[in-house]
């Protein structure tokens, strides 16, 4: 008998995007979100070069050259990945993770350095998702590892994402060094942004966050901050 198949994770081509992204975001159940909409753009941004351009340590100059491109859109792709996951060529999962606009809109009021500081600083993994017949084999943690990995190399000082309040995925994210917070407890972002700000759980969600690379610590507090709050968004992750 044959070993088994190595499963390998790798970047995801333009064409690999627009066909798998919209069924790992189906996966994850945010398929009728803004996010679940986004493949195309993701798919561009790989056509035209951006995707990722700027996430390698010699590449953080780069994000301004992605701007001249393509705006704030284009420089969000830039610090951005798609990972794609494949056994016998078969694609059994996927990630996407990047900064999160919504994230960069509210930190306007402290200017374009708190907004660098969040492009290059924090990373959301937006999208992870593993094809069922291919679930507690570890395929999801080894797509958590690379992204990670490459976001050690880009800089990244804090990783964090969401699920709903009742997905497990506490196994998952501990083995990968993620912390799972509680109902209702935030992220302080002061520390990698230099501003008061932090990130707010959506309704029925629980974030998970861990440091990356020389990052700090992540601190938690309970919602209600005074500041302007950058909220989670609906990122989710799906069992593996």
């Amino acid at each position: 008998m044959g070993s088994p198949a190595r499963v390998t994770i790798s970047y995801a081509s333009a064409a690999e995007i627009e066909v798998s992204y919209p069924r790992w975001c189906a996966l994850a159940g945010i398929g009728d979100t803004p996010l679940g909409g986004y493949g195309q753009e993701l798919a561009q941004a790989q056509r035209r070069g951006l995707l990722a351009s700027a996430i390698a340590p010699s590449g953080v100059r780069a994000i301004s050259a992605a701007a001249g491109k393509g705006g704030l859109a284009g420089a969000v792709a830039a610090r951005s990945l798609v990972l794609v996951a494949q056994r016998d060529r078969e694609v059994i999962g996927g990630l996407y993770a990047g900064p999160e606009a919504l994230v960069l809109h509210r930190l306007e009021p402290w200017g374009t350095a708190a907004q660098t500081r969040a492009l290059v600083g924090l990373m959301k993994v937006g999208v992870l998702a593993v094809e069922p017949e291919f679930r507690g084999e570890g395929v999801g943690a080894s797509l958590l590892r690379y992204a990670a990995d490459r976001a050690a190399a880009g800089r990244v000082r804090l990783m964090y994402g969401s699920c709903t309040a009742d997905t497990d995925v506490d196994r998952l994210c501990n083995d990968r060094g993620f912390r799972v917070l509680g109902p209702g407890e935030s992220i302080d972002l002061s520390p990698v942004l230099g501003v008061p700000a932090q990130l707010d759980p959506a309704n029925g969600e629980r974030l998970v966050a861990t440091t990356i690379g020389d990052g700090p610590p992540v601190g938690v507090s309970r919602g209600g901050s005074d500041s302007p709050p950058a909220p989670a968004g609906d990122a989710h992750h799906t069992a593996s």
